[in-house]
């Protein structure tokens, strides 16, 4: 059987005028839900996909929103790409994601491409710069909180400084008392954040913080993190668990250890943090903070849709809670 090419087929299929149709694909309107349950069945069957570079002509924004990443290899905000990806296209909207490397050059660029493209909005995860050409677009920031977030910005973000306290914690209750604090990328508020954590819970403890104790990356990587435990080894500074603000430095912690005969939790004690499929494959399964990313998605594209229409919205920061799924690396 021959697949519906047009909007106007489609209508036909489902009893209902192509006004209703284009409603229902635009979530803009009113049509009752067992109206759109039958539309939506409908297009899915067919296959059908709107023309989105036809009504960008007609209404100056294309039906494609930017999402600006600073590592597709991480696999927190691959996840985290992945879920904005699929609601949004779930509503009409086309992504165009643009990986930044950590770069504030590059950065810059992809913004200006992407509001040259007539962009519907943009999602950012980013947490240092803040743009001029943005002023008139939907902007979201997800994950990282803007230094210098306009008003009109957005910003979903975890708590971070809980998170590092929830990790920091468990290694005190296991026992440990030297705990080595591993973060990366100084300008990052999320890290900067979770590091606050971990000085609370220490402070809490009484234990004094030790400088020695506090490592701070140039980069996010298994190697790094490898390469840095290795060093803290052969100078033989002492230290009974770490405390990684990323799953991937938890990995390069473990395997730094591992190559020295230390044994992750018999040894040493490890926590990450985002708590992806990392964790669960890592060593002897790594306890981590993990976040929500489900929520972190849901909200952003609530929200955008929102305002891509021109509603209010009431809230302008959200900061959802995190918790610690405990695993072997920190089980005695």
């Amino acid at each position: 059987m021959e697949k519906a090419k047009s909007i106007k087929e489609i209508a036909e299929l489902a009893g209902v005028s192509t006004a209703t149709v284009s409603r229902v694909i635009n979530h803009n309107g009113r049509f009752s839900k067992e109206t759109e349950r039958r539309v939506r069945e409908i297009i899915a069957q067919n296959n059908y996909m709107p023309n989105m570079n036809a009504k960008g002509l007609r209404t100056s924004r294309t039906r494609v929103v930017g999402i600006v990443v600073p590592d597709i290899t991480n696999a927190h905000f691959a996840n985290l790409v992945l879920k904005l990806e699929m609601r949004l296209f779930r509503h009409g909207y086309s992504c165009l994601i643009c990986n930044t490397n950590e770069s504030a050059e590059l950065e810059k660029k992809h913004v200006q491409s992407l509001t040259a493209q007539n962009v519907s909005g943009i999602i950012l995860i980013s947490g240092t710069r803040d743009y001029g050409e943005l002023d008139d677009l939907p902007v979201i920031y997800v994950d990282r909180p803007s230094m210098n977030m306009r008003e009109t910005g957005v910003m979903i973000e975890s708590d971070n400084e809980a998170g590092g306290y929830l990790a920091t914690k468990e290694l005190l209750s296991a026992g440990c008392r030297r705990i080595l604090m591993l973060k990366c990328l100084g300008n990052d508020c999320n890290q900067l954040n979770r590091y606050n954590g971990y000085k609370r819970a220490l402070a809490e403890a009484g234990i004094a913080e030790e400088e020695e104790l506090r490592i701070n990356l140039n980069e996010v990587s298994i190697t790094a993190a490898c390469q840095m435990i290795t060093d803290m080894l052969d100078k033989k500074v002492l230290f009974d668990g770490v405390m990684c603000t990323t799953d991937t430095l938890a990995a390069g912690t473990i395997l730094a250890l591992r190559a020295h005969g230390l044994q992750v939790p018999k040894d040493i004690l490890v926590t990450g943090y985002d708590d992806c499929q990392l964790a669960e494959v890592c060593g002897p399964g790594l306890t981590s903070v993990r976040q929500n990313v489900d929520e972190m998605a849901y909200i952003a594209t609530t929200v955008f849709l929102r305002l891509v229409k021109g509603e209010s919205i009431d809230n302008y920061h959200y900061r959802l809670p995190v918790t610690l799924t405990k695993r072997a690396s920190t089980t005695r």
